[in-house]
């Protein structure tokens, strides 16, 4: 099974850490020589079991499309006319329908090859004015589906058309109307294609067309040579009366036809000959003559039903013949061709549709363009506690535990367990006990700029009768001094965030230590309200004990009271909302569409309950199972597209990875002529480690160990695990490997291998490499995603 969008984090690892023996390869700085000159040569392998690889497979191949620039990712190339849908101030999001991007139709404006405005000119010369113009239909949504007609459990981004819906209607208008009796023999333009107009009913309820017709007038005794799409046909008269004619076609005699009629003369290209004026004068001795079409094909347009190719009824394609009868004469007001699936229909980043039978239009989607990226991952720290896994600070990535629980399976505080607490609060002070609290959360937000601080107090000292206390924050996975020495009233600043210090105290002797602090002025700072580096807000939970009895539904507000279990679900010891907001498209924090995780118990019997993320809420596409691998994917259909990926395991915990974008997303969806091309370059690079015949020739990244990659065994030599892994490879807990093999059996050309001992130590592994100068002919040991030495043999 392929997967070739985002997806899921971490991984058990194996690998040899022998170093590369100087010489072996050339030096090749990431991505080379997976991508080189804007060209890919690429395939990221996991273990086909190993679904919490997927993350870091993801997010080497998202960085790999950022450096191919030969082709572009889905961009149209060819002749003809290319319109996408989109405009400066309103981009296509993810779950938009089309119309909400462009609503007006499409003329010779936005396609001006394929729908000029021009003059038709009827059988008496008289010349009449015409536009055209293409509406799509209001029901075509951008969405991920799970359709087996499609790929069976293979949730896909683009555009799912059930049959019988409409795809589009196409109007050829004319502003001054020509009388329906006026167009035999004439030309119609229906998207930038000639049709000869061989008869129409009276009222004009039916017109019988021919497509790249060619006319010529022969005589009794002459022959005639017309080409048609390349073909050439010799015609001669074999018979002519008054009322009819029999025609000679290259070999073919047709039968005694009239004025109007026309045949098949050829079935390998399906041209039809058509009669236009039998001019037979048997009076003076004249020599009669024939007016006659041959055209590739014959187009019935009949009001209100089916068009009819070559005779046979075209289920997907409607004509509607609209005519004005209030005059003598009956007017042509318009000609419309509807386009309908006839079947279940879709349009991905792997598959167009083109219009049937004209062939002149098709419609694309050349993929969404992510401009960033960010994980945030919901997860089970412990038994009986959650963490945001490796939190992307403003200044580093930390494990944050939130919120913890007893043995009576209920939350019971905020943080890790009672003696390592995280200090939250939803008033403007907060209070921290050096005995029981391990650390607290500030942020500052403001329009679009929004950072966070992990912040703890350190080494309280009492310095001639004051008390004095350190104040550190996390910076790259490390606790830095920022204020020495603080006492009551010192001033505090980590970027934007002000605080100052209020009461420190000891109780007792010098082991029970507490500071206040308190924001500064304004609504820009809180000691609950988590920023992502990129922007996205999470409300960490905050004790709140409801005023008068009653419940507090605010975000992140939560009742940790084991006696009160009925008090808002969300909010109380039972199940927590951990709420989160995406940014606007213009980048205002906060002001985005909102979802939450439910995080509460599994099902285990009382007492032996452990912690999970037990749902998600908000999200708006359907989640669908990617494989069989326990990974269910899903999306906010908003500016941002965020997109979850919710592990749930037959055993085990359950999880979910937040890929957050930071920036509006947009799509790339055209309508084109026929002969532009919506190129997706390289296609799919991700592949399991089952599918060697389609990696086999190409360069290699192995993401993952041993233990559940056979393509990493076949690396490193063995499919160790655990003790065994540590001792065939040197590696640890706490580290990783980025090795490069020259020549191996895994592929005819380079191989990368990317992972640690556990799934902590491959991302950092997979982040590491996408963001440092990594030389992918040599071995690189790593114990952070911004730390890893250089094995030297």
């Amino acid at each position: 099974m392929k997967f070739n969008f985002k997806k899921i984090s971490a991984v058990t690892t194996s690998l040899l850490l022998t170093g590369m023996t100087l010489g072996v390869a050339a030096a090749a700085s990431f991505p080379a020589p997976f991508v080189a000159s804007g060209s890919a040569d690429a395939a990221i392998v996991y273990g086909a079991g190993a679904s919490l690889d997927l993350g870091q497979v993801t997010n080497i191949d998202t960085y790999l499309r950022t450096k191919i620039t030969a082709t572009g990712t889905g961009t149209p190339t060819g002749e003809g006319d290319i319109f996408q849908f989109d405009k400066s101030s309103t981009k296509y999001h993810l779950g938009d329908n089309i119309t909400e991007v462009v609503s007006a139709a499409l003329t010779s404006e936005k396609l001006p090859n394929l729908l000029p405005d021009g003059k038709f000119i009827d059988n008496n010369n008289d010349e009449f004015s015409y536009t055209q113009k293409i509406e799509i239909n209001d029901s075509l949504d951008l969405v991920m589906f799970d359709e087996q007609d499609y790929s069976e459990n293979d949730p896909t981004i683009g555009f799912f058309i059930p049959s019988a819906e409409t795809i589009l209607k196409y109007t050829l208008d004319f502003s001054k109307e020509p009388d329906v009796d006026d167009l035999d023999t004439a030309t119609i333009p229906i998207m930038n294609k000639k049709y000869y107009v061989l008869t129409n009913t009276t009222g004009g309820d039916t017109i019988t067309l021919l497509d790249s017709a060619e006319s010529t007038i022969i005589a009794e005794g002459e022959t005639s040579t017309l080409t048609v799409q390349g073909k050439a046909y010799v015609c001669s008269i074999e018979y002519i009366s008054e009322t009819e004619v029999k025609l000679k076609v290259n070999d073919v005699l047709t039968n005694s036809l009239n004025e109007g009629q026309t045949q098949k003369v050829d079935t390998a290209t399906g041209a039809y000959v058509g009669i236009k004026d039998i001019m037979h004068d048997s009076k003076t001795g004249a020599i009669s003559k024939v007016e006659f079409s041959i055209g590739s094909g014959k187009l019935k347009l009949t009001n209100s039903s089916n068009i009819q190719i070559n005779d046979n009824s075209v289920s997907e394609l409607y004509s509607y013949i609209n005519t004005d009868n209030t005059d003598t004469d009956s007017k042509l007001t318009s000609i419309e061709i509807e386009w309908k699936a006839n079947q279940n229909m879709f349009v991905t980043e792997k598959k167009e549709i083109l219009m049937p039978q004209f062939e002149a239009i098709k419609l694309s989607f050349g993929g969404l363009v992510y401009p960033l990226e960010e994980h945030i991952q919901v997860k089970q720290g412990g038994d009986r506690y959650m963490i945001l896994d490796n939190f992307p600070l403003k200044d580093s990535e930390y494990d944050i535990p939130f919120l913890y629980g007893n043995t009576s399976d209920f939350f019971q505080g905020i943080g890790k367990d009672a003696t390592h607490r995280l200090v939250t609060s939803n008033a403007t002070t907060l209070n921290y006990t050096e005995a029981y609290d391990d650390y607290f959360i500030v942020s500052y937000a403001s329009g679009d700029d929004a950072e966070s601080y992990l912040v703890r107090p350190s080494t309280f000292t009492l310095d001639s009768g004051t008390d004095r206390v350190n104040f550190e924050y996390m910076v790259n996975g490390a606790w830095t001094n920022f204020k020495t020495s603080a006492k009551e009233s010192s001033s505090l600043t980590l970027g934007n965030v002000e605080m100052t210090v209020g009461p420190v105290t000891s109780t007792g002797a010098t082991t029970n230590w507490t500071v206040g602090l308190t924001l500064g002025s304004g609504t820009t700072m809180s000691f609950y309200k988590l920023y992502s580096k990129e922007g996205l807000k999470v409300y960490l939970p905050v004790n709140a004990t409801p005023a008068n009895g009653t419940y507090n539904t605010t975000p992140g507000y939560v009742l940790l009271d084991e006696y009160n279990v009925n008090w808002s679900t969300g909010h109380n010891g039972s199940v927590f909302y951990l709420v989160m907001e995406e940014e606007s498209k213009d980048d205002a924090i906060g002001a985005g569409d909102q979802f939450n995780i439910s995080i509460g118990w599994d099902s285990a019997a009382a007492g032996s309950k452990e912690t999970e993320v037990s749902d998600l809420v908000g999200e708006e596409a359907t989640l669908a199972e990617i494989g069989s691998t326990d990974v269910w994917r899903s999306f906010m259909y908003s500016a941002l597209a965020t997109e979850f990926l919710f592990d749930k395991p037959t055993s085990g915990q359950q999880s979910i990875d937040i890929i957050y974008h930071g920036q509006e997303v947009s799509a790339k969806v055209y309508l084109t002529s026929p002969d532009v091309s919506v190129v997706v370059a390289t296609g799919n690079m991700i592949f399991t480690d089952a599918e060697s015949a389609s990696y086999g020739s190409k360069n290699v990244i192995v993401v993952g160990g041993s233990c559940i990659n056979s393509a990493a065994a076949s690396l490193v030599g063995g499919a160790y695990c655990g003790p065994s892994f540590t001792s065939a490879t040197g590696i640890g807990a706490g580290e990783f490997l980025i090795k490069g093999y020259a020549s191996s059996s895994v592929t005819s050309k380079h191989a990368l291998l990317v992972a640690g001992y556990d799934a902590a130590d491959t991302a950092h592994a997979a982040t590491y490499l996408v963001n440092k100068d990594v030389d992918t002919s040599k071995s690189y040991k790593g114990t952070s995603a911004t730390e890893a030495t250089l094995v030297v043999n």
